[in-house]
């Protein structure tokens, strides 16, 4: 996980430090020791910014255990070991980095302000001599075990892999086949700013490493648990409004019910409903045009005490007569050559009952639930009209009048430029003429089929054609022979509208500024 969730920023910093640990073998230059200073500021940003995304993460189960210590405390003690482990070897680099920095710099020496970048012996002698590296190697083991210790590696086999690819500390094969030991490949003869940079990037593996591991015990808290922390009454209808004469039918049950024990439900009447897998089943004859309320209780047993613990509900439905809506989804009008969505809906009656025509001009068809695709044909007034089976009877529900109109032109554009005054260099750049419709509600596209360039060179008018959109070579050669002051057609532009036809749109001009 770790290295799945690495940025393009910090890929390139472990790239360029590879490259420049290989260019340390070869040669230390001043622009090396300058590299390597640029690419430890960018470890220790980047390892800042993990920091806080840790302190986050953290903060975030601090609030789980303190809502539910018992369901999270498992997590929580490992998250907490997770952090002082992290911050331990974290603290014992820094102090290795000062101590290696001081034996260069003198007692005042800063890992961040290095005067001997160029020493090369202070790391032998710290690391090796002095037997810091095998420590630390050592302590970035058992870091390694803690860490892998914390998950299922069973299950979250990519993160244990990734921490074993990012805590590997064996032996280093050497271009000759011999083997480098960890300690003396990171630390021995190298300059002072590659020990401390290789330090750095140990520090920022250990939080990339930790923000992984947070991640994953944060998951753990809830995972493979029922969802359910309360009893809530539901009362749910499959619609809420009936034409007049239809029964209403509504369920009422609790939401995250046991389904070895059937509740209770009673009308505040006393009424006693049927119950089907935990559910209600409240039906009523509707008769009178209104609102219509009901209410009473569920009763189910508590499986602390055994005792019956009640929730009451209440609900209500309308009865209305019979309406229809009929909407078109983009504007009050149909557009000849395009598909125009409509919804239609009619209160208390499901969409698969409605019956829709069009007529005299245009067809209809429907293409989800409730929704339809209109197409017409020419200029003119169309009317759609409703119908619906309501108890095996066909009866209109409602019809609406809609005018037919063409789509409008599109307006002419060079690229992104509108005509008028422009830089000669600018107007090179465009590469395609093209139409758009402004402040249109349908997203249409106008294909430029053909255009012509013209332009008065000298005395004398020049004219190149173009085949498409794409501005030619001449055309281009045209423009470049213009001077401040001088004006360009791009004329006869036509372009294809969605029904086929072929518009023409005109003429643009340009002035030459520069």
């Amino acid at each position: 996980m770790a290295e799945k969730n690495l940025s393009p920023r910090q890929k390139m910093i472990n790239l360029m430090y590879l490259v420049l640990t290989a260019l340390l073998a070869l040669n230390v230059s001043a622009e090396v020791l300058t590299a390597f200073v640029k690419i430890e500021k960018s470890i220790r940003k980047s390892t800042k910014i993990i920091e806080n995304k840790n302190s986050e993460l953290y903060a975030k189960f601090e609030q789980l255990y303190q809502e539910n210590p018992v369901k999270v405390k498992k997590w929580y003690e490992k998250a907490q070991a997770l952090s002082k482990h992290s911050d331990s070897l974290y603290n014992y680099i820094q102090y290795l980095k000062v101590k290696v920095v001081r034996a260069a710099d003198g007692r005042n020496g800063d890992p961040t302000h290095i005067k001997h970048k160029d020493e090369n012996n202070v790391g032998g002698q710290v690391m090796i001599l002095e037997g810091n590296g095998v420590r630390l190697k050592k302590a970035i083991n058992q870091y390694r075990d803690f860490l892998k210790s914390l998950i299922d590696t069973t299950k979250a086999k990519r993160l244990a892999a990734s921490i074993d690819s990012t805590f590997d500390t064996s032996d280093i094969i050497s271009e000759d086949k011999s083997r480098v030991p960890w300690e003396s490949a990171m630390f021995e003869h190298l300059p002072l700013i590659a020990v401390v940079a290789n330090m750095s990037k140990i520090q920022n593996d250990i939080r990339m490493t930790e923000s992984s591991v947070i991640s994953y015990l944060l998951e753990q808290v809830s995972a493979g648990e029922w969802k359910f922390n309360k009893l809530e009454p539901v009362v749910y209808a499959k619609k809420g409004y009936v034409l007049q004469g239809e029964p209403y039918e509504a369920q009422i049950f609790l939401a995250a019910y046991d389904t070895t024990q059937q509740p209770i439900i009673e009308l505040s009447d006393g009424t006693k409903l049927p119950v089907e897998n935990g559910k209600g089943i409240y039906k009523v004859t509707t008769t009178k045009v209104g609102i219509h309320k009901f209410g009473g209780v569920i009763k189910i047993k508590s499986p602390a005490t055994g005792d019956y613990v009640e929730f009451p509900f209440q609900g209500e439905f309308e009865v209305a007569a019979p309406a229809v809506a009929i909407s078109p989804t983009k504007m009050n009008v149909f557009y000849i050559g395009v598909d125009n969505p409509v919804a239609i809906t009619a209160s208390g009656v499901p969409a698969e009952a409605l019956s829709v025509r069009i007529g005299p001009i245009g067809t209809i068809k429907r293409v989800g639930n409730g929704k339809y695709i209109v197409r017409v044909n020419r200029v003119g007034k169309t009317t759609i009209s409703v119908y619906a089976n309501v108890s095996g009877q066909t009866r209109k529900l409602g019809s609406m009048q809609f005018r037919c109109k063409v789509v409008p032109d599109p307006k002419p554009r060079v690229g992104n430029l509108k005509p008028g005054p422009v830089a000669k260099a600018l107007l090179l750049a465009q590469n395609f003429v093209k139409a758009e419709l402004e402040n249109f509600e349908f997203d249409l596209k106008f294909p430029v089929v053909g255009f012509t360039v013209s332009a008065t060179i000298g005395s004398f008018t020049e004219e190149h054609k173009a085949r498409g959109a794409r501005i030619t070579q001449q055309q281009k050669n045209l423009i470049r022979q213009l001077k401040p002051g001088q004006k360009v057609y791009f004329e006869s532009i036509k372009a294809k509208a969605p029904d086929g036809s072929i518009r023409d749109l005109g003429t643009i001009s340009f002035k030459i500024t520069r």
